[in-house]
């Protein structure tokens, strides 16, 4: 469950050049800090019971997907500044809350290699060197086209897009050896070094508590937005995916950086913090840590996801672009953005290889254009195969559209709701429906 706690927002500050109209549209006010050691600068609301979703047509047959499926349970959004500052800007300070841990100076071996020349460097002392390439891309069954259906929650579905693959898991370096990060190091906060290029970065890391190192387990990346971190992240369970997934995912929330310098705020969100992404070094920093994780833990190298509010929505969305799971050291299968822009984060978008897409955006978005998010779904709409209809637009209670003839495997999922910029969207004020949604849809691969 999301922390209840308040938190002040955080006025926007200028990063590069390209976010300049983004940084425009933030603004300030404030809440009273929560007490008591809560954590803050939370997601809003913990994923909650939402209305169950009504599917239009039969899921394909290369694995079978709840297009929404009821949502999980959980307690009430946090109110009076909940979330990351809907309608301005993004991140908020801390309330009283605990700190993440200090970096172990002795998990800090820079190990080169790493996938695209970046160092792996960080808390394994292990020297291999990156992958190289992927194999084939995943295979699954085209779907059978759909009716619209309002459903409960609005759900529209347009038609088939590939309801996830079949492959078998693929098996990373560390499968069936004990970790070289040391089990202090994760699971409680505490960041992890990492030298990238010449700057030393870091992660949080979290692994299910009955890790087996025999078993190939699904990695999803949680990108924070903009005066976030990856202590915020923590605290807010990866985007509230962790107690969704219920030990079978390993998650990781590497941190961003400002005006040239890595983040090093020690808690929750941090001022200017985001993912410009010059030179490519926060995709580098991505690829590193990927590859580190993948050389010290059991990872299935066929089933890694990214996903991120804002600032973050753009970094999953550029990684997307440059590292698709069968693209020249690629890996990411799918990605999750929630009111995302594709100006704010640079990188080599549009994309030109497929990668399974969910995002979602508010139609009353006053920081980053609705438009914008159509637009890019569109563009991985054009690279996944599909057969291109702008989505329904919200009026009432969101709607989630699912394009149709998307190449097998790789869906294409847009939810617009009535809103502004928030992770957190609800109908009716309730909780959110979000995350839900986006486990069901990572689920399916």
């Amino acid at each position: 469950m999301a922390s209840a706690s308040h938190f002040s927002r955080l006025c926007c500050v200028p990063l590069v050049s390209a976010v300049a109209a983004y940084l425009a549209a933030c603004s300030s006010g404030s809440t009273t800090p929560g007490s008591g050691g809560s954590s803050s600068g939370a997601v809003g609301g913990s994923t909650a019971a939402g209305g169950s979703t009504a599917t239009g047509g039969s899921t394909a047959t290369g694995g079978s997907t709840a297009t929404g499926g009821s949502t999980a349970t959980g307690g009430s959004t946090a109110t009076g500044g909940s979330g990351f500052g809907t309608g301005g800007a993004e991140g908020g300070s801390p309330g009283a809350g605990g700190t993440a841990g200090s970096p172990n100076a002795g998990a800090s071996a820079s190990p080169a290699g790493g996938r695209a020349g970046s160092a792996a460097g960080g808390g394994s002392g292990n020297t291999g060197g990156g992958r190289g390439p992927r194999g084939g891309a995943p295979n699954g069954g085209n779907g059978s086209s759909g009716v619209p259906n309002a459903g409960s929650s609005g759900m529209v579905t347009a038609g088939a897009g590939g309801t996830g693959g079949s492959t078998a898991p693929g098996m990373s370096a560390g499968c069936g050896k004990a970790p070289g990060i040391a089990s202090s190091m994760y699971n409680n906060g505490t960041t992890i070094p990492i030298t990238v290029g010449s700057m030393q970065r870091r992660y949080i890391l979290n692994v299910p508590t009955n890790y087996d190192n025999t078993r190939p387990y699904k990695l999803i990346i949680a990108f924070h937005q903009l005066n976030g971190n990856d202590v915020q992240m923590y605290k807010n369970k990866y985007y509230h995916l962790l107690d969704l997934a219920n030990n079978t995912v390993i998650f990781v929330a590497p941190n961003g950086q400002n005006g040239g310098a890595p983040c090093a705020g020690t808690s929750s969100g941090e001022s200017g913090c985001g993912w410009p992404n010059p030179n490519s070094s926060d995709t580098d920093l991505s690829d590193a840590v990927v590859a580190q994780i993948e050389e010290n833990f059991c990872v299935d190298t066929n089933r890694i996801f990214a996903n991120g509010w804002s600032f973050g929505g753009a970094m999953s969305y550029e990684t997307a672009c440059a590292r698709p799971l069968g693209g020249t050291n690629g890996y990411l299968r799918a990605i999750a953005v929630y009111s995302g822009s594709a100006q704010i984060t640079q990188g080599p978008c549009p994309p030109t290889k497929p990668v399974a897409y969910y995002a979602s955006h508010g139609t009353e978005d006053s920081v980053l254009q609705y438009s914008g998010g159509v637009t890019m779904a569109q563009n991985f709409a054009k690279a996944n195969g599909c057969t291109w209809a702008t989505p329904t637009e919200a009026t009432g209670n969101h709607v989630c559209t699912d394009l149709m003839g998307c190449t097998s495997g790789y869906p294409v999922e847009f939810c617009s709701f009535v809103g502004p910029h928030t992770p957190d969207p609800s109908d009716g004020g309730g909780t959110s429906w979000e995350y839900q949604n986006v486990w069901t849809f990572f689920s399916q691969f």
